[in-house]
């Protein structure tokens, strides 16, 4: 499958889930605009996200959502549980066609009529339109005009242009983009950052507001307000094939070379120096003689005696690039005047021949196309915010408080500094900053706002994003944000690019594999107790046996830690299965004409991928079976003095090494005497047990296989219907169910699963001269029974055990091996007293071993057709164990 359809698959099945919940949520507050703005942008990016790929049935209807949801927004159309209904019809419409799609990787034209039906159907909710037809979006964008002037480059720092220089041929035209993305862009899937980075043949780039930034409060976050420039070596074909979709924002056109030649203003050489006079009539008689090369090579030579720190040897290092590389005149000479005083930044568009493409018209307003217009208002705005940070450390603070503002102020510092171009101060301030964290003292970072911050020239101080070293300005402030000024992680963390990573998407075939790996990672040190063994068994070396011991030890402590860390990538919360459940409580309810109010609650609890997974089908059949049969009609509930709106609570919590979830209503509860009847009628008990029978063994033959009180067939399970599959389906996964019900006031069902399937602990034990495992979640104890304390009940063996009787089967006969198990010197029988299909059980054996972790596998070949045994397992000196599934042997 293609990797973008692939990612756009998994993309849209999380906005679809988003989506759902939240018109649940605006169905119970119709008003509440924050969350119909949220599902209408999550449909639109939808939308806009499907428009990349051959999808017409399912972008119609998603289309036609889009609208319903934008008359919503301006409040011309209400929600109400009907158009609820549509809205998820079309939701239920677009998860069918994402599950063909990934399946065939395209959109089966059978989708065509139903996506007719139903784009139609949502567009019956529309009110009319007004008489101008004007969409409530607005006009869209007009075409993008060339910029009137280049001086967006000096925004560049000077280094980051003469690399780009180089780069360029020498009478090469580069290719510039001006691009205005629309401002609701968010909204159509567009991502114009993403469009920018993957630019072909990307020299340099800045990014401005396309207008002034408004009051802090009346911001709109997700309207786009951005202008971007770049400039690239790439042909004209690819700019214009990249932007193509966004082309009515764009306006791409050619620059030569030499318009990044732009010196940064500064104090120019002092005309009366004799260095100046002689380096100005130099300049002039070879520029007279048109010899270039000779005006580079005094330009170089000048370069050696100027002070470096002057901004004038910017000028310089241009003429000596550009005198080394061209033969006009007219673009010498500006560079000349610029290092003597003149214009610092010649009116390169004046002078070129070539002139922009697609030229003419006014640009977009842009706030920053000048950038020294601002310049003293920005050199004020950084002067008093760094002046503010000596205020904040200067602020009396107790010891706790010291380190949070100490790491405050050196992100402020971190984004000032890289506002100037000073990238080399960073890693003094990242220093300083680890000193004064350690000693809790500010006033070292105090001392370097006024020696470093405060000392930043002021035509260096610019509001502008530029790629510095490779890198865009505003990604070396996130990274250097996200460590702490700590000694300790600023010495593990070496380089910039190390930082910031958070979060790594991994796909679910490799932690599995991990999984695997672990697992048999546990099988192989369980082999190190046995070579101890034999060490000191058969070759009486005591010595290397406590060594052996001693390694497995540090091995066992090493992937136990490795196990529980694997199996926490591997915890999913409970949660992505319980948000399914409100759409469903929603849509039977309002089947069968109930009102019910669905709580959830422990939604974080969190077990294994696997586990949760599982839980899915029987708790969709638990839930349906409450709402049909469970909790009564309002006037039903009325009549019963109960409130019309019936009560249905989901509950998840971990307890130990299991997570528990309770499904609990305030119905009608489940009545004994029914359930006795049904049963007698369907054979599952005869008239003794029916007498026999209590209230609570009755209510749990709801589990029988086939069981059901329903008076009718109906498109929902009974309650019971269907149950023993519920039951079948957690046994197979380790887990275990039980149900408890008042009758009048509700029922209740508690599921018990393990945190995780993958690493089995079994019990040993030994029968017949071969060793056998039984998983130990369903082990109770081990016992010593005498012989006298054993005694026949109805023609079996029985024992009184902790003043309860408990029947007992030799695990001879259960394997139906010829025998009968042996008691010990003191005429004791070793029984393993466990708990099968909810009643404690004996079971005789010859002995007791030891638990053991092992990866439980499926009898396969021959084995398959093999009973009473749930898997085998490799120990760690090559032999096989059979574990036992007590259910099916008794």
């Amino acid at each position: 499958m293609n990797p973008l359809l692939q990612q756009f698959l998994v993309e849209a099945r999380d906005y679809l889930d988003q989506i759902d919940h939240k018109l649940l949520l605006l169905e119970e507050t119709p008003e509440d605009d924050t969350i119909i703005g949220e599902i209408f942008r999550l449909v639109h990016t939808l939308k806009g996200n499907s428009g990349l790929f051959d999808m017409p049935s399912l972008t119609s209807v998603l289309h036609a959502a889009e609208d319903v949801l934008d008359r919503v927004r301006d409040h011309t159309l209400l929600i109400d549980s009907e158009l609820t209904d549509a809205l998820l019809a079309a939701l239920d419409f677009v998860n069918r066609v994402l599950d063909d799609v990934d399946t065939t990787d395209a959109v089966p034209a059978r989708y065509a009529d139903d996506a007719a039906k139903l784009a139609g159907a949502l567009r019956d909710w529309l009110p009319e339109r007004s008489a101008s037809g004007n969409d409530a979006s607005g006009p869209a964008c007009a075409p993008l005009d060339p910029p009137e002037d280049w001086f967006w480059l000096s925004a560049i720092p000077d280094l980051e242009r003469l690399e780009a220089f180089e780069r360029l041929a020498p009478d090469e035209y580069a290719v510039a983009v001006r691009y205005r993305p629309e401002p609701d862009c968010f909204f159509k899937g567009e991502d114009p950052l993403q469009l920018l980075r993957t630019t072909p043949g990307l020299l340099l780039f800045d990014v401005g507001p396309a207008e002034p930034w408004p009051e802090p409060d009346s911001l709109d976050v997700y309207r786009a307000n951005l202008v971007i420039d770049a400039l690239t070596n790439a042909s004209l074909e690819e700019i214009e094939s990249h932007f193509r979709y966004v082309r009515d924002q764009t306006a791409i056109y050619e620059i030569p070379r030499y318009a990044l030649a732009l010196p940064e203003a500064s104090i120019a050489i002092d005309a009366t120096d004799m260095i100046a006079a002689a380096f100005l009539d130099e300049a002039r008689r070879l520029t007279a003689d048109a010899d270039w090369r000779g005006l580079s090579a005094a330009a170089e030579a000048a370069l050696d005696v100027i002070n470096p720190t002057r901004a004038c040897v910017s000028a310089l290092r241009w003429i000596m690039k550009i005198a080394g590389s061209t033969d006009r005149a007219e673009i010498v000479e500006p560079l000349i005047a610029a290092a003597v005083g003149g214009p610092a930044r010649p009116d390169w568009r004046a002078v070129s021949v070539g002139g922009a493409r697609g030229a003419g018209g006014p640009p977009p307003e842009r706030t920053t196309s000048d950038r020294s217009n601002g310049s003293d208002e920005m050199s004020a705005s950084y002067r008093a915010l760094a002046l503010a940070q000596i205020e904040m450390l200067s602020l009396s603070s107790t010891t706790a408080e010291q380190p949070g503002r100490i790491a405050s102020v050196r992100n402020a510092l971190c984004g000032l500094l890289i506002s100037a171009g000073r990238m080399d101060a960073l890693d003094e301030l990242d220093r300083t900053a680890a000193e004064c964290d350690e000693h809790a003292d500010a006033s070292g970072l105090i001392a370097f706002i006024r020696s470093v911050v405060l000392n930043v020239e002021a035509a260096a101080v610019a509001p502008a994003l530029v790629v510095v070293g490779g890198r865009h300005a505003s990604e070396l402030l996130d990274a250097r944000e996200a460590a702490p000024p700590s000694a300790k992680r600023l010495a593990a963390e070496s380089s910039p690019a190390d930082r910031g990573v958070r979060v790594l998407k991994v796909g679910q075939e490799k932690v599995d594999r991990l999984m695997d790996l672990i697992g048999e990672m546990v099988v192989a040190k369980n082999a190190l107790p046995y070579l101890a063994g034999r060490a000191e068994a058969h070759y009486g070396s005591r010595e290397l046996s406590r060594e052996i011991k001693a390694q497995y030890a540090i091995i066992n402590r090493i992937a136990e830690e490795m196990q529980d860390g694997i199996m926490q990538v591997r915890m999913l919360p409970v949660g992505a299965i319980f948000q399914r459940f409100p759409r469903l409580v929603r849509d039977v309810a309002r089947q069968l004409g109930k009102s019910v109010r669905l709580t959830i609650e422990g939604e974080e609890t969190e077990a294994d991928k696997n586990i949760v997974e599982s839980l899915a089908d029987p708790m969709i059949h638990i839930l349906r079976n409450s709402l049909d049969h469970g909790l009564e009609p309002p006037d039903v509930r009325r009549a019963a003095g109960k409130p019309d709106e019936g009560r249905l609570t989901v509950r998840a919590f971990q307890e130990g090494d299991r997570v528990r979830i309770e499904v609990e209503d305030d119905g009608k509860g489940i009545d004994p005497e029914v359930i006795k009847r049904k049963a007698l009628a369907k054979g599952l008990i005869d008239e003794q047990r029916l007498e026999t029978l209590s209230d609570n063994d009755a209510i749990q033959l709801v589990f029988a296989a086939g069981f059901s009180t329903a008076e009718q067939i109906s498109s929902l399970s009974g309650r019971g219907v269907g149950m023993d599959v519920v039951k079948s389906s957690l046994e197979k996964v380790g887990g275990q169910v039980q149900l408890t019900s008042e009758k009048g006031k509700g029922a209740r069902i508690l599921l018990s699963l393990p945190l995780s399937i993958s690493v089995s602990n079994v019990m040993m034990v030994d029968i017949g001269g071969q060793r056998y495992g039984v998983p130990i979640d369903v082990v109770v104890e081990t016992v010593r029974v005498a012989r006298k304390n054993t005694h026949i009940i109805k023609q079996h063996r029985t024992a009184v055990l902790r003043g309860r009787i408990v029947p007992l089967y030799s695990a001879y006969d259960l394997l139906g091996s010829v025998g009968d198990p042996a008691p010990n010197d003191d005429d004791e029988f070793a029984v393993l007293v466990a708990r099968v299909a909810g009643h404690t059980v004996g079971v005789i054996v010859d002995g007791f071993a030891q638990t053991i972790d092992v990866i439980l596998k499926p009898l396969e070949g021959p084995l398959t057709h093999l009973t009473g045994f749930s898997g085998s397992a490799l120990l760690g000196d090559g032999s096989v164990l059979l574990v036992l599934d007590l259910k099916e042997l008794i």
